[in-house]
């Protein structure tokens, strides 16, 4: 078993961490009994950026929020879960091209905050999505209602899950969405 500070990345994973950090990673001997590469990678850890114990409370703090790029309010406007950026998600306004191919914001953003990874909170419906590589999988939502059930129109009040919130920050410290069976993960069009 490794210890808790070594983490097992796939190679895809891996190549992304490196392509974002070319500068903040070492290669360290391997030691005996051990197989493959180890690497030593700076490394900020996480927690997931969220405030409000009841989502409509928290939500109502970004009903009249701006895009910091394009000073619109977003048609889906989202969070980003690591850093807290305010962000545009599917919207015309604040694509760029990326190596002649056309990206959204939080594809943008996935680059500069994730290491290529952009964990978000689509605030219209309370859901978390994960984008990286060019793919997307919805999370789920870390707000349930009464019934420890997801509610997506927003209808019933929704409060914060501890145990969703833990899961998701060990996944986040773990860099382990990659192995994550349950995500389902969608060549991404423009986000």
């Amino acid at each position: 078993e490794l210890p808790s500070h070594v983490w097992q990345l796939s190679p895809e994973g891996f190549e992304r961490l490196l392509a974002c950090n070319p500068h903040e990673v070492v290669q360290l001997p391997t030691p005996s009994g051990w197989r493959g590469n180890l690497y030593c990678v700076a490394y900020r850890l996480t927690m997931p950026v969220v405030t409000g114990r009841v989502y409509q409370k928290f939500y109502t703090q970004f009903v009249h929020a701006r895009c910091t790029v394009c000073r619109t309010a977003p048609p889906i406007p989202s969070l980003c879960l690591l850093c807290g950026a305010f962000l545009c998600c599917n919207s015309e306004c604040c694509r760029r091209s990326d190596g002649g191919q056309l990206v959204g914001e939080v594809t943008q953003h996935a680059q500069v905050c994730g290491f290529g990874v952009c964990v978000f909170l689509q605030l219209s419906n309370s859901l978390v999505h994960i984008v990286a590589d060019g793919f997307i999988a919805c999370w789920g939502s870390l707000y349930l209602d009464g019934h420890g059930e997801e509610e997506y129109n927003l209808a019933r009040p929704l409060h914060i899950s501890e145990a969703r919130l833990q899961q998701l920050t060990q996944s986040i410290r773990e860099v382990s969405f990659d192995f994550e069976t349950r995500l389902k993960w969608k060549k991404v069009i423009f986000v």
